[in-house]
């Protein structure tokens, strides 16, 4: 049996971008009743399932239909020219089942008329992982289960304001799509903008160990993202515990006249020179950036921002 995970349906302009996982055992799901125990015995199993590369399947979306293969990874991407009207069928080629879509979050996510989109991290930009310390890390994703683990303010406080404009929001981040039930449970129970999860690969407990993730894989996703919305204005929401001042940077010197803001969070009540060095190059591009220190001066300082 096969199963079909992490799957989304994205409208853009003139196409339908249709991406998911496919599995050999079904994902886990997380509700409300989901205790630490549990939680962290979910996590760690998603890690001993299989993602099944090379596989031929066929998608239809309203009546169009499109062949493709599954990458080592077991990821699957095509874009259809059609419209959202009606559910997603995968089948194997040459299978007459359908398979399983085993998620609790949304497929479809249509384009909205809004020229604004939204673009943000997660780890350290919605909620609190320890990005740098691996142990509270480790301890964190497996034994807080998401409805405990606790918005950040400034982010729950930038969402709000956003929402009056009905963006288009996006999540990239490099976290695993292992990590995709935990994610949108907590974005879906803290009623965060429900937006496409870009994440990378599903991992196994080899891979989890020995794999390096693309470094570029941000990067690239935003300049998709940005390449496919048509001249919309664009705000970046990171944080400064790993490289989104550096990709936020490079994208601002290219895309200039398209960036409406960047937010940057600081983790720490100090800054380190890489960090300093890091804000400063961001700052020279030109584009409306802050680098907040409270939720206070933040929202002090959006309120005053008319930049879209």
């Amino acid at each position: 049996m096969a199963y079909i995970s992490s799957l989304s349906a994205i409208q853009f302009k003139n196409k339908i971008d249709v991406s998911g996982v496919l599995l050999k055992r079904a994902p886990f799901k997380i509700y409300k009743s989901t205790g630490w125990l549990e939680n962290a015995w979910l996590i760690i199993s998603s890690y001993f399932n299989t993602a099944l590369p090379n596989k031929e399947i066929a998608i239809t979306v309203d009546n169009s239909t499109i062949k493709t293969i599954t990458d080592k990874k077991g990821n699957f991407s095509v874009s259809l020219d059609s419209i959202i009207e009606e559910e997603i069928i995968i089948c194997l080629v040459g299978k007459k089942d359908k398979l399983p879509i085993h998620q609790n979050y949304p497929i479809f996510f249509k384009e909205n008329p809004s020229k604004l989109i939204v673009i943000s991290d997660i780890d350290e930009t919605i909620l609190v992982s320890h990005t740098k310390t691996m142990v509270k890390r480790f301890f964190i994703t497996l034994f807080r289960t998401a409805s405990q683990r606790k918005v950040i303010p400034f982010t729950e406080q930038l969402y709000n304001f956003l929402n009056k404009e009905n963006p288009n929001f996006f999540y990239v981040s490099k976290s695993e799509f292992n990590l995709s039930p935990i994610i949108a449970y907590f974005i879906k129970y803290n009623k965060l903008p429900e937006g496409p999860l870009l994440l990378t690969s599903y991992l196994n407990f080899l891979g989890l160990i020995s794999t390096k993730k693309d470094k570029d894989f941000k990067l690239n996703k935003i300049k998709y993202l940005i390449k496919n919305s048509f001249e919309k204005k664009l705000i970046l929401i990171g944080d400064d515990s790993q490289r989104d001042m550096q990709i936020y940077t490079v994208i601002a010197k290219e895309y200039k006249s398209l960036i409406s803001s960047v937010y940057i969070r600081r983790t720490n009540k100090f800054t380190s020179k890489i960090q300093e060095e890091n804000w400063l190059a961001l700052k020279a591009t030109g584009v409306p950036s802050y680098y907040f220190e409270n939720d206070e001066s933040f929202i002090n300082y959006y309120k005053n921002q008319k930049n879209y």
